[in-house]
């Protein structure tokens, strides 16, 4: 049998992962998918969380290192994973989450789809920090609207400069909470308009459902009102036979050529050890920032001493991470009100767009809010409860008072 050679081959199911594979698969190419994870489908009664009750979760939420925030939670990964230690230079200390299930890290990801606008393209133009991207809004702009209408994003188009238009479903309406966060801030001047999520209040195909507010979008939708990249672009992909997933496959480097263009992929089968080869005519990593790095620098050769595509000696270096800060805050006024369902959709119905540009900060640029509260369905739990602490720490302990 001749050896199969692969148009593409895509390593990484994720945002990239998934995108490419549905674009090229509908354009008639032969796909290999790899992934490092196993199969998940929220749909498929074994692996469905989504409307468990508390008591059928066998630790009770306590987590271990393949899912971090408990049974229900739709992670698979974490920062610690069996059989894939890595070191740490000096006395630094780097916590690399990796993503180990099909669709990776859109599975448990807030939805929240914001678009850069033209400020965010040019900033170094502004503040004279960091560089200009290399393409501008209006370059970008036409594939923000061909992933609006594909995956499908709620909103409302508020004519922000800086907070462009979109293709939006109908915004789900604002909870008592919500509304009570909306007085306050139009009393203070902060601008308030409806979320921007990847979460389906119309239906827009016959393949997923339209959310029903059950607000637990952790635990993956089993209708797949909410994107992933799974869901919503794999599995079809998938079903039109142009894809050959492998889970559980570690890529462990680029095969090139005499000439070091990319030929293929070596990877490991995680379940019996056992390495193997694929050929294709296209490499595509969208393996993470952090994967891709480690497999491009894997992949050294003749004409890539220092591994492919690091000529720069950068590739691994100069990572960049976002950062954000929570607050929460009692209200008395919500108090001793009429209790109703309120789950809504997993996170925020508003939130306040990008503000103070320019103000008097200690820092650059301003900042976002995003809105939680209300009153949601109970939980699980696990541990002490306050009183069984005493026999511990003492009843006079400072600890309980």
């Amino acid at each position: 049998m001749a050896e199969q050679i692969y148009d593409a081959i895509i390593v990484g199911s994720g945002a990239g992962g998934g995108m490419a594979t549905h674009q090229l698969a509908n354009a008639g190419l032969k796909v290999a998918l790899i992934e490092a994870g196993d199969f998940y489908d929220p749909a498929d009664e074994e692996q469905r969380t989504q409307l468990r009750y508390p008591w059928e979760s066998p630790r009770r939420g306590a987590s271990t290192r393949l899912r971090p925030f408990g049974d229900y939670n739709s992670c698979i990964g974490g920062w610690e994973l069996d059989g894939e230690p890595y070191t740490q230079k000096g006395d630094t200390e780097f916590m690399w989450w990796r993503g180990r299930m099909l669709g990776g890290r859109t599975n448990h990801w807030g939805r929240i789809s914001l678009r850069f606008g033209p400020l965010d393209f040019k900033r170094k133009d502004i503040d004279g920090l960091g560089d200009n991207w290399p393409i501008g809004y209006q370059d970008i702009s036409p594939y923000y609207d061909k992933v609006d209408k594909l995956i499908g994003i709620f909103g409302s188009n508020e004519g922000l400069y800086n907070d462009p238009d979109g293709y939006f479903l109908p915004a789900p309406k604002p909870r008592l909470h919500e509304l009570y966060y909306i007085d306050g801030a139009r009393k203070a001047n902060i601008p308030v308009i409806p979320a921007r999520k990847s979460i389906l209040t119309k239906r827009i195909n016959n393949d997923r459902g339209i959310c029903f507010y059950c607000g637990q979008c952790s635990r993956a939708c089993g209708i797949h009102a909410d994107f992933s990249s799974s869901t919503v672009l794999i599995y079809p992909a998938l079903n039109g036979g142009q894809v050959d997933l492998l889970t559980n496959s570690m890529v462990r480097e680029v095969i090139t050529d005499e000439e070091g263009l990319a030929t293929g992929v070596r990877y490991v089968n995680k379940r019996n050890q056992r390495e193997y080869e694929l050929k294709g005519r296209t490499v595509i990593l969208t393996a993470s920032a952090c994967s891709t790095a480690r497999i491009l620098l894997n992949s050294k050769s003749g004409q890539h001493e220092n591994g492919l595509g690091n000529n720069s000696d950068h590739v691994g270096r100069y990572l960049h991470d976002s950062t954000g800060a929570s607050r929460a805050a009692f209200l008395p006024d919500l108090m001793d009100r009429d209790i109703y369902n309120e789950d809504g959709v997993g996170g925020m119905h508003v939130y306040s767009p990008w503000w103070l540009e320019g103000a008097n900060l200690d820092f650059t640029r301003g900042y976002h809010l995003e809105i939680g509260g209300g009153m949601g369905m109970p939980s699980y739990g696990f541990g002490f409860a306050v009183n069984q602490y005493n026999q511990y720490l003492g009843k006079s302990s400072r600890w309980l008072r």
